[in-house]
Parts: C-alpha cells; structure tokens; sequence
C-alpha cells in the first residue's frame, strides 16, 4: 500500500477504537503520518499512534459522564436552580484532577489573577480541559447585569481541547447560560488560535504540552493574539509529591527569554502562575 493509505488504515484503526476515537481526527491523522512514515507496517503504526494519544489526551487524568452531567444541568437550568448549577459545575470539575485540584482556591484563584490583567471580556482558553465550567467562578458577565451589558455585553470564551464530546459538553453548557457555542476541537500545537482576546489561559499543561511537542511551546505562546498571557504549573509532582516551583520557574523564564514582556508570578497552594503581559513588539497580532 501507499503511505496515503497506509495513514488512512491506521486512521480508521484508531477513530475505531473506544479508547481514542473522541480524539480530534486532524491529530489522530498528524501522528498516523509520523507513524507510517516510522513503521514498515500499519499495526505498529497503530500502537504507536495510540501511545501518543494516551500521553496528549491524559484519560488518567479523568472525565465525567457527559451525556448524565447535561442532563442534570438541563434539569437545574430549567428550574432556574442556581445551587444546583453550581453543584454539577463543581462536580464536573472534581471529575478531572487538574480541576479538582483547583477546587479549593478556585475563586481566589481568578480574583487575584484578574485583579492584575483587568477583568476579561473575551478569554481563550488553551487545551482546556474542563476549566469552562469554572466560569461561575470567574466573575465575569454572565448573569444579568443591564449596565455591563450595555457598555460590552457577555464575555467571549473560546475554549480548546482535541477531545470532541467534552466539547460538546462546554458547548452546551455555554448555550445554557446563554454564551456563545466558542468551544471548539481544536489541536493548538497544530493549529495555533487565531482568535484575539483580552486573557489566554493555558493551565497546568505546558509541561505535557512540550512533552508531547517538543519546541511548539514558545510559537505557540507567541502566536497567541491575547494582552495578557496566563500560565501556570503544578507546585508538586502527581507522583512522590516532589517540589516543582524552581523547575518550573526556570522552565517559565528559557520559554519566554528574549521577549520583553513583563511577568507577575503568584503562588497558590498547588499552583503557580505566571502572567505575562504581551508588549508593544507583538502589536500587530491584533488584541481584542
């Protein structure tokens, strides 16, 4: 066979599969090319591709029932029951263990962040997870507010992640709260956003992000159309609890040499962040 078929084969092999058939079909297609091109034959090829997605889509790191979570908030939306909106966000979030270990500084968390960017009208929010649902918690226009509304409307979050129903999901949940459906599959080290906004957020991911792509971090980042960009990393290792911050710190600051653009660090329990301020050199990308 060709290659071209040979990449289609290992394609439909992998879109097949219960496992990794959510993943985007423009990823799963990237990494069935390098494959093929690295294989003589199609069944390591599909190994390998499903190794790859093991390690970029992380389902050790956990999902909710998405089909039962949409239910339950079209339930609680419909009664206009707003501790029980909160609750399924919250329960969503602890079903993934980036979220859930946001938990408890969730609302801290944003106000301090905000609190130096300025309060976002338009966010994008990068290799997601399920962040969106933390929405509630980021005190931005989404409830009714006839002054605010009248001077910029309803924030703007555009949301991506390679794994297509938990898209579906956020898409729902924003049309629920009456947002626009901006969640979208989306492989960013692929196909950088073009998108501008006031904030983009990439939490937590980076390090997995280099990992699985080597040197598409800093093009990524300087790509981004956003005035500020918000990055963060886990303070310790998900295994043997080992301190991260100077790793990461020093990580942070080799990403980002050679640009000028200011950067405030805060540290949280569990997380530090970097808020790095896009200058004037990047003026032409258009923010919103």
């Amino acid at each position: 066979m060709s290659n071209e078929a040979d990449v289609e084969v290992v394609v439909t092999a992998v879109k097949q599969s219960t496992k990794y058939g959510d993943a985007s079909e423009a990823t799963i297609r990237e990494l069935a090319a390098e494959a093929v091109r690295q294989h003589k034959k199609t069944k390591p090829a599909i190994k390998a591709v499903r190794a790859r997605l093991h390690s970029i889509m992380a389902p050790y790191l956990g999902d909710p029932d998405y089909t039962a979570e949409a239910a339950r908030l079209d339930a609680a939306f419909a009664a206009h029951d707003t501790t029980a909106i909160d609750a399924i966000c919250q329960d969503c979030l602890y079903a993934h263990l980036s979220t859930r270990e946001r938990l408890p500084i969730m609302a801290d968390f944003y106000e301090r962040i905000f609190a130096i960017t300025g309060r976002p009208q338009s966010i994008l929010d990068i290799a997601c997870g399920l962040n969106p649902l933390a929405l509630r918690w980021m005190g931005l226009a989404l409830v009714s507010n006839e002054q605010l509304a009248a001077r910029s409307g309803r924030v703007r979050f555009y949301a991506y992640d390679i794994h297509e129903p938990r898209i579906a999901f956020i898409n729902h949940y924003f049309r629920l709260e009456g947002l626009p459906e901006l969640a979208r599959v989306q492989d960013v080290a692929m196909d950088f956003p073009q998108e501008a906004a006031d904030v983009a957020l990439f939490l937590k991911e980076m390090p997995r992000f280099e990992r699985n792509y080597g040197g598409r971090g800093r093009p990524l980042l300087e790509a981004l159309r956003a005035r500020f960009l918000v990055i963060s990393y886990p303070t310790i290792s998900t295994h043997g609890g080992r301190n991260l911050t100077n790793r990461y710190r020093e990580f942070m600051f080799q990403l980002i040499q050679g640009h000028d653009w200011p950067v405030t660090e805060l540290l949280f329990a569990g997380e530090l962040v970097f808020i790095v301020e896009k200058k004037s050199e990047d003026s032409k990308s258009g923010f919103a």
